[in-house]
């Protein structure tokens, strides 16, 4: 079945059963607020936002109808590959399976199936997106499934790791209650995107740091739970940087946890402490994820190494965005002045960190990367679907197929088998 044709069914039937499981509506919403109370999560503290509750338990609602799996079935302990799928009402889609079917694929199964993986794009609910009107300096943009799907049918996407963008949970700054009220409700949103599309979507869970125990209690949950596939990071939050000793036992957590983890490092905005109060540090007149975005990575990398987060917690693997931003053209600069840590610390940049192309970054940028002799093993594709300018996006994609710099080998790797790598012994 068509994208367009699956879409509009999709439209039409939520509208009914919007109307028709009113009551089940209000079954799944108790199980989402009993499930947070469980961890001590109190949503009175934010409020049902723009009816994010109800546009959840709806959609959940509606896999429930086509498939019999349940909210309750999807996020017990031992989901993955034990939810099966039993009614299918929309058959189809020429990317198989991809709709509505409600079952949890394990990660590594849902990958396995992928021949182009986007590790780098992002959901925008509309219910966020009045949250967070301006994101970096620009509109945030406007965001739906259907484009969504018909995005990733453009550049021959099948499998997309996606998260919520920055500012991620740290909408309401130095309000503890809020922030981790609002992380769960964005993983359980997030989550039920996958249910939905389970062949095509996984996600990366938002946690809400600068609260480690809060966050590593999310992060528990939707790894276990929800069946993240890893953990969204701002480069800072709320002005500090992630190798702050505050974070410690944050890193000392997720290491501890049983297998791989996955940290994607997302880019956000800057900020200065004064007085109590966070003033964004943009020095320019230009927004500030045109720019100074390449520049927090460079920061928050800078910070894991020197204060060797990254060579203490050995269990973690990392995806960086854009090919690493500033990064590289620093590095030199940041470890020769701590030579102690430069092999290590170049070694993990070639073994566990994973660079992702969002971005016009195969023009010329990925050179200064792989000048650090980082293999092309580590290359992934990304595309920061919908906050990169769409008419940016045919060309970004034609660099990465035109690039000299890659073997059709290593460019097949870089859509897929890379990506595999980076999530492997995850699932354990």
């Amino acid at each position: 079945m068509k994208t367009s044709t699956l879409f509009s069914l999709f439209a039409v039937t939520l509208s009914n059963l919007y109307l028709t499981l009113a009551q089940d509506d209000s079954n799944v919403t108790q199980e989402i607020v009993n499930n947070a109370a469980a961890d001590n999560i109190d949503f009175s503290s934010i409020g049902d936002i723009g009816g994010a509750l109800t546009e959840i338990s709806g959609l959940w609602n509606q896999i429930t109808q086509n498939t019999t799996t349940t909210y309750s079935e999807y996020t017990s302990s031992n989901t993955d590959s034990s939810v099966k799928r039993r009614k299918r009402r929309f058959g189809h889609s020429t990317r198989g399976s991809s709709a509505l079917l409600g079952n949890r694929p394990s990660l590594s199964q849902f990958l396995s199936g992928g021949t182009r993986i986007d590790v780098h794009s992002h959901v925008v609910p509309d219910w966020y997106r009045l949250l967070v009107p301006v994101t970096g300096g620009n509109p945030t943009p406007t965001w739906d499934m259907t484009s969504y799907m018909s995005f990733m049918d453009s550049e021959d996407i099948d499998r997309a790791v996606f998260s919520f963008s920055a500012p991620g949970a740290n909408v309401f700054q130095g309000q503890r209650l809020a922030t981790v009220a609002l992380a769960r409700l964005m993983n359980e949103q997030a989550a039920a995107y996958c249910a939905a599309f389970p062949n095509r979507l996984k996600f990366y869970a938002v946690v809400p740091l600068p609260y480690v125990q809060e966050a590593i209690t999310e992060a528990q949950y939707a790894l276990t739970r929800l069946g993240a596939a890893g953990i969204f990071l701002t480069s800072n939050f709320e002005g500090t940087y992630l190798g702050d000793a505050s974070f410690r036992p944050f890193f000392q957590a997720i290491d501890k946890m049983s297998g791989k983890k996955v940290l994607y490092i997302h880019p956000g905005t800057p900020y200065v402490k004064y007085n109590n109060h966070l003033i964004e540090a943009n020095p320019t007149p230009y927004p500030t994820g045109n720019i100074e975005f390449y520049f927090e990575t460079a920061r928050t990398l800078m910070d894991l190494s020197l204060t060797q987060t990254i060579h203490n917690f050995t269990s973690i693997n990392y995806i960086i965005p854009h090919v690493g931003g500033a990064f590289p053209a620093a590095i030199d600069r940041i470890l020769k002045s701590a030579p102690t840590i430069y092999d290590s610390s170049l070694k993990i940049y070639q073994t566990r960190f994973w660079w992702d192309s969002a971005g016009p970054t195969y023009y010329h940028q990925v050179s200064g990367l792989l000048g650090y002799e980082v293999p092309k093993t580590q290359l992934v594709f990304g595309t920061d679907f919908p906050y990169a300018p769409g008419f940016t996006q045919p060309g970004s994609l034609n660099a990465v197929l035109s690039s000299t710099l890659l073997t059709d080998a290593e460019r097949k790797a870089l859509f897929a088998t890379n990506t595999q790598n980076a999530f492997a012994d995850v699932d354990k």
